[in-house]
């Protein structure tokens, strides 16, 4: 029987082959998530939708018995919005870990902030914001040109 080591909390839980990480955490009282993230997680699957919840970050420090990560799971972790952060292959949300085997977790490791992607998503996100105002202004301009003419 797999067994889940939690390192911050001190405790073992012994869990069939195949359960969720999150799951199996939750049901045992042991804490994922943030104070403040605790009331706004989000997930979803809704047959094509699908929505991860970020907040429950793991660090695997010991375990070859569960599922490989995918990019999406890398995508949500680094950061969806405007901070993005350094992600290390340790790093996993707890969400989309599958047991199969022993597996050593540490709940709610410190993440760091990517100074130089943040910038460029910033920047990125300026561009986009001037040219939809630009484009908002110019509707508004054949806006009020059309109503002159009638």
């Amino acid at each position: 029987m797999p067994a889940i080591h939690f390192l911050n909390e001190h405790t073992s839980l012994d869990v069939l082959p195949g359960t969720n990480l999150r799951k199996a955490a939750l049901k045992s009282g042991i804490h994922l998530y943030a104070p403040l993230h605790r009331v706004f997680h989000l997930n979803l699957n809704l047959g094509p939708l699908k929505f991860p919840c970020g907040s429950d970050v793991i660090e695997v420090v010991d375990g070859k018995g569960i599922n490989a990560r995918t990019h999406t799971e890398e995508d949500v972790i680094s950061g969806r919005w405007l901070m993005k952060r350094k992600v290390s292959p340790n790093h996993r949300l707890a969400c989309q870990v599958v047991v199969n085997g022993d597996v050593t977790v540490k709940t709610r490791p410190k993440l760091e902030v990517d100074p130089r992607a943040t910038k460029n998503r910033v920047a990125f996100l300026g561009v986009v914001g001037g040219f939809l105002l630009m484009m908002l202004a110019v509707l508004a301009l054949i806006g009020l040109d059309l109503v002159k003419k009638l």
